[in-house]
């Protein structure tokens, strides 16, 4: 419950006792704040530190679709009431000091939602801090057992972590027998985040099922200072196809050491690094060709409005990555629900959240095309955008229906 919901339930008994304590609540709006306040949404990602890439997108896309909301009236249901970000920088924190950063947002602020909080990690600390305050968190984290904790305030945009290995690793197989290039041997290699292990996992699963022998599978701990030795290790089975998933930094060392040892095969990766606007000049040639598993790419359907008006306030970007559609999806999924519920209490936005479904718009541009959340949290029917560097970009090649290149096999 809020602090200006509790502090209209104090003001409501203090009128039966003294009529001037309604002087000193002010008359509000009917919904736990005055109209003229912002309704806050708490914000908590890494903005700085290693995995400021990530989170700064993030920032500058939910930064953006609120700017939108408010330039076009505001949450008309609540007077016009302005959205305002309320923002806290995890920085390089553990997940038990990041989730105390998230009890601090919200005990100094009024919040009626929460975003965040990219890492997987991360998001798996702050859901029992938003549960027990009982404030919604729409988060743009992979992990599968963030939506297995039976949370019900908790509100996921991507699909599953699993659902990323596997489905890449179907779809390059695919490619692969369509080009010629039977694959028998493959290797992984990921960092040893909860998110990264789920996807890696999945990919060791799907490859096996489908006959293809794992000969090498390893993990390694974030912050790479050279690979080489990991490099030798993963392609010491003479892999024809590698899973990897690392974070930006690391995946340009990786694929460096990777290339100095003889590799120049098909590499699928999963998650934010290498949906990253900064991914083709990080990594330069390595990056040509590459696949990805991701849960959102700036050339899916009802994007065009955002991607333009992203690149034209961020100019040093080319096109907005991954966290910054996400977290724009989830500034509009609260919007919503902020309209349908008729106030800011972060219970109400909680119920409303539940049954928002957005199809138009957007609040929409998602892969399926739908914003819309099942019991447990999870967008309805998320699947995951598979992506391929072609020409500096990274280009949607799967679900086929929101397809916008055709997938070039590079053997």
């Amino acid at each position: 419950m809020s602090k200006a919901w509790r502090r209209t339930l104090v003001c409501t008994v203090g009128v039966t006792t003294m009529s001037l304590a309604v002087a000193a609540c002010g008359s509000g709006s009917g919904d736990g704040g005055d109209s003229s306040d912002p309704v806050q949404i708490g914000l908590i990602e890494p903005m700085s530190g290693p995995f400021a890439d990530n989170g700064t997108q993030a920032d500058r896309g939910a930064s953006l679709c609120v700017d939108q909301i408010n330039a076009d009236g505001g949450i008309k249901a609540l007077d016009g009431a302005k959205l305002e970000l309320r923002k806290q920088d995890t920085g390089a924190a553990q997940p038990a000091q990041v989730a105390n950063q998230a009890q601090s947002l919200i005990d100094s602020n009024d919040l009626s939602a929460m975003i965040g909080a990219w890492a997987s990690s991360y998001t798996l600390a702050v859901a029992p801090v938003t549960e027990q305050n009982q404030v919604p968190l729409v988060t743009e984290s992979f992990a599968d057992d963030i939506v297995a904790q039976g949370y019900t305030y908790v509100f996921k945009i991507p699909a599953p972590a699993s659902e990323m290995g596997k489905q890449g690793v179907i779809e390059v197989l695919n490619l692969a027998d369509a080009s010629d290039y039977p694959i028998e041997r493959a290797a992984v290699v990921a960092e040893n985040t909860s998110s990264a292990q789920v996807s890696a996992k999945a990919a060791v699963a799907q490859l096996e099922e489908n006959g293809v022998s794992v000969t090498n599978e390893e993990y390694f701990a974030p912050g790479l200072t050279d690979a080489n030795s990991l490099a030798i290790k993963v392609l010491s089975g003479k892999p024809q196809f590698l899973f990897a998933q690392a974070g930006l930094a690391d995946m340009k060392i990786l694929q460096e050491a990777l290339v100095r040892q003889g590799y120049t095969g098909p590499i699928l990766g999963s998650g934010s690094a290498l949906v990253n606007p900064r991914y083709a000049e990080t990594v330069g040639k390595p990056a040509d060709g590459v696949f990805t598993s991701a849960g959102w790419n700036w050339d899916l359907p009802g994007a065009e409005q955002f991607v333009e008006d992203f690149v034209a306030k961020n100019s040093e970007f080319d096109f907005p990555g991954q966290e910054a559609g996400e977290d724009c999806v989830a500034v509009y999924a609260i919007a919503a629900a902020l309209e349908a519920a008729g106030s800011r209490d972060p219970s109400d936005v909680r119920d409303a959240l539940a049954q928002v479904d957005i199809s138009d718009g957007t609040g929409s541009m998602v892969a399926t095309g739908r914003t819309k959340f099942e019991e447990n949290g999870q967008l309805v029917d998320a699947t995951p955008v598979i992506v391929q560097w072609q020409d500096g970009k990274p280009r949607t090649v799967f679900p086929k229906d929101v397809a916008t290149a055709e997938p070039a096999f590079v053997k």
